[in-house]
């Protein structure tokens, strides 16, 4: 202990010293070497001494000698060190059993209610990613039935520009005949062109003003040749009445013979002769 007393107060002469900077060289790394392996309650010592030897250096007093300065110095941090209180006597309090039960219970009853917290925050967490789970897979059934929807779309307009294609290379041969289809009985206001490739036995077809089939009626196209009837294929217009299509399978016709094209509304679906009604007609003279 005394031991212990005689470095304190080493400690804090030469503390007072070294913030005075009345030190010599030797004497100041000594201090600080014992600065660098000094106990919490020192360097708060360190600490002091330095305010209060700051505040010496620089009032307004008249030059004090460096043994007054140090003596002040002295006095006034053990002035502050007397007036701190004992923490050593201070009566420590010794909590009853009952006291420690009930930290016991209190302590229990939060750590119940944290993880009743933390279980609730849990599933609602749960529950929210269940919803989102269930939420992106609705978007995603939607999507892929758009997707599906898109591709049907794009190859309905594939199919459409093949068709144009074709129309065209139609409408570029050097054998073009022309066979106009006027309306008839059933009715009168509808009409249309054949515009025939005899080099290619095909035709592009536009026929307009025919009127909705129904949902059990079937538009049929038709050529007759030699009084019987050949079923050149089914077609459906638009809501205005209007179609445009190719037919291409016109292999019979010859353009050195007589023959007609036909269109006629069949009332039970695509039939093997015309037996609906006669919408239009036209009739092509041959060259023979």
């Amino acid at each position: 202990m005394a031991k212990q007393q005689g470095n304190r107060r080493t400690f804090k002469q030469l503390c007072a010293d070294y913030v005075l900077n009345i030190l010599d060289q030797d004497e100041r790394m000594r201090f600080e070497e014992m600065l660098d392996e000094a106990t919490e309650e020192e360097r708060e010592l360190y600490q002091q001494m330095r305010t209060k030897g700051n505040e010496l250096l620089f009032s307004d007093k008249d030059d004090p000698s460096p043994e007054e300065m140090r003596e002040q110095l002295l006095a006034e941090v053990e002035d502050s060190d007397e007036q701190k209180p004992d923490r050593s006597l201070e009566h420590t309090e010794v909590p009853s059993d009952d006291e420690i039960v009930d930290e016991d219970a209190d302590n229990g009853e939060t750590r119940v209610s944290l993880t009743l917290v933390i279980s609730i925050v849990l599933g609602f967490i749960c529950l929210s990613l269940v919803f989102y789970a269930f939420s992106l897979r609705s978007e995603i059934s939607v999507q892929k039935s758009t997707i599906v929807d898109q591709e049907e779309q794009i190859a309905d307009l594939k199919n459409e520009m093949n068709e144009l294609q074709e129309m065209l290379a139609v409408i570029d041969s050097r054998q073009l005949h022309v066979v106009r289809l006027l309306g008839m009985e059933a009715n009168p206001f509808g009409y249309g062109n054949v515009v025939w490739d005899s080099q290619n036995n095909r035709a592009v077809v536009r026929l307009a003003e025919l009127p909705d089939p129904g949902e059990d009626g079937q538009y049929q196209f038709w050529a007759i040749l030699d009084n019987k009837a050949i079923d050149i294929r089914s077609f459906s217009v638009d809501a205005s009445g209007n179609a445009l299509f190719l037919a291409d399978n016109l292999n019979g016709l010859d353009n050195r013979k007589d023959f007609s094209f036909a269109v006629t509304l069949e009332s039970d679906g695509r039939s093997s002769q015309p037996d609906g009604e006669m919408h239009l007609m036209g009739s092509f003279s041959g060259n023979d």
